[in-house]
């Protein structure tokens, strides 16, 4: 199977840390979520459910980049209010959600949900997208893709 081709990103989290995309893909498992608001019930729901996994992400030794469609100081907020403890990218102008075809995927002029899951050889392994924002990509789909993938040796 081939290898298809991502976008990959080099920027700052809201708390100022370089994430580079191409330096994880490769190296370990990673978990690449796209949260379309910081005020969906929804949205707010699935990061507080990413925070209560975070330490199985951390035994699996999964890097989890979590891109959020709103303005830095929301997402800042955001965080401190759901004392959220892994870093969060600002995407207000959707500029990454559109390179990897996320951002206005139904025609509503928004990101979709959406979560990509690569083994540790940078091999996408799940692609979840949803295309109704109650119906979010689940984390244990997520977990479970990676650790099928460390245990099959793909990863």
């Amino acid at each position: 199977m081939e290898t298809p081709v991502v976008p990959v990103f080099s920027v700052s989290s809201i708390d100022g840390e370089t994430i580079k995309l191409e330096n994880l893909l490769g190296s370990f498992p990673v978990y690449l979520v796209f949260i379309p608001t910081t005020t969906d019930s929804a949205d707010r729901d699935q990061l507080q459910e990413i925070e209560t996994k975070i330490e199985v992400f951390e035994k699996l030794g999964a890097e989890l980049v979590v891109v959020i469609s709103d303005w830095p100081s929301p997402v800042a907020d955001l965080r401190d209010e759901l004392e959220l403890s892994y870093p969060l990218i600002a995407d207000p102008l959707q500029v990454i959600a559109t390179e990897w075809g996320v951002f206005d995927a139904t025609g509503e002029d928004r990101t979709s949900p959406a979560s990509f899951v690569f083994d540790s050889f940078g091999t996408l392994i799940a692609r979840l997208v949803s295309t109704e924002t109650k119906n979010l990509p689940s984390i244990e789909e997520v977990l479970n893709a990676i650790e099928e993938s460390l245990s099959s040796g793909t990863a």
